[in-house]
């Protein structure tokens, strides 16, 4: 156990410089990872029935306790991102198809690794997992509303097949996962000890897959992309703080909500655009794994030494 404890623990402080590394090399050597990028639903899937298989009651105890909060959070994910996408495509000009790919991050909801990030800033962990899960168990009606709220007048988007894509990759995974967990949840938990590092290789292998097929479209866009990626995951810490400030959160669960907002489920995103539409909707999706690891790297970082200056 203290060896997968071990590995748990080396993905957690060094997440950001593997999924560069991953993305450097699923970009310079593509054909190793061609065939990652058909496998982006079942590997999905395999993430979200961890995550069923890690809820218990306590998570969604947690919900009722602070449900203002998450309330809050989710609004902001989902009214603010979606904007944000739309309004990032449009101002650094990108055609269509690209500019789809800001608003299917937008509409995704927040990412697994936001909960990483959050214990590492020294924020309020047991909301951000209440977040994350509410938001995940709210996407498969609200990503596919959002998406045709602000795409369906340029792109052909049809609801009803994004509908059961998002339930068939989120929902069913999750409520097997809560099954298993509710009848032989006790006699699993060596496995469940496996599960941190599990969704992270699944994840990192998802990130190659579409990495190695957006390569061509990277390269076309260049610098823009990574510039929209940053601004567009920024915005979601900015805009955040603010509304935080102005509701009179504390720093811990502020910090919570913050990395929630601006950490997207950007492989869901890219699944999404690689099955319903086409490789140039999944370049955000590509990009925004490694910017949004880092900034939540950095932000963390900076989150703990002013911690250890107020103590001082």
């Amino acid at each position: 156990m203290s060896f997968i404890r071990s590995i748990n623990r080396l993905f957690n402080d060094y997440l950001a410089w593997i999924v560069l590394a991953m993305a450097v090399i699923a970009f310079l050597v593509p054909e190793i990872f061609m065939g990652a990028a058909k496998q982006t639903v079942p590997l999905l899937q395999l993430v979200m029935f961890s995550m069923g298989l890690t809820l218990t009651g306590k998570v969604f105890l947690d919900v009722f306790k602070q449900p203002w909060q998450v309330i809050l959070v989710s609004l902001i994910q989902f009214l603010w991102m979606p904007l944000a996408g739309w309004l990032v495509g449009n101002l650094f000009g990108f055609p269509p198809e690209i500019a789809l790919g800001f608003i299917l991050l937008g509409a995704a909801p927040g990412g697994t690794a936001s909960n990483v990030m959050t214990f590492l800033a020294n924020g309020n962990v047991p909301l951000s997992v209440s977040a994350t899960t509410v938001s995940t168990l709210l996407a498969p009606v609200l990503t596919p509303i959002f998406i045709v709220l602000y795409a369906g007048q340029t792109v052909d988007i049809a609801f009803w097949p994004m509908f059961m894509s998002i339930v068939k990759i989120i929902a069913v995974p999750i409520a097997l996962g809560i099954i298993v967990n509710y009848f032989i949840g006790s006699r699993i938990e060596p496995v469940k000890e496996v599960l941190p590092t599990v969704g992270a290789v699944a994840v990192l292998i998802i990130l190659a897959g579409v990495t190695a097929v957006s390569r061509d479209n990277i390269l076309a866009h260049g610098v823009m992309i990574f510039l929209a990626c940053l601004v567009q995951n920024v915005s979601g810490y900015v805009v955040t703080y603010f509304i935080c400030r102005l509701f009179g959160s504390n720093v811990p669960d502020r910090r919570a909500m913050q990395i929630e907002v601006a950490m997207q489920n950007s492989a869901l995103a890219a699944s999404l655009a690689l099955k319903h539409f086409t490789p140039q909707a999944a370049v955000a999706g590509a990009v925004f794994s490694i910017i949004h690891n880092f900034t939540g790297s950095i932000f963390a970082g900076i989150c703990r030494r002013n911690d250890s200056k107020s103590t001082h």
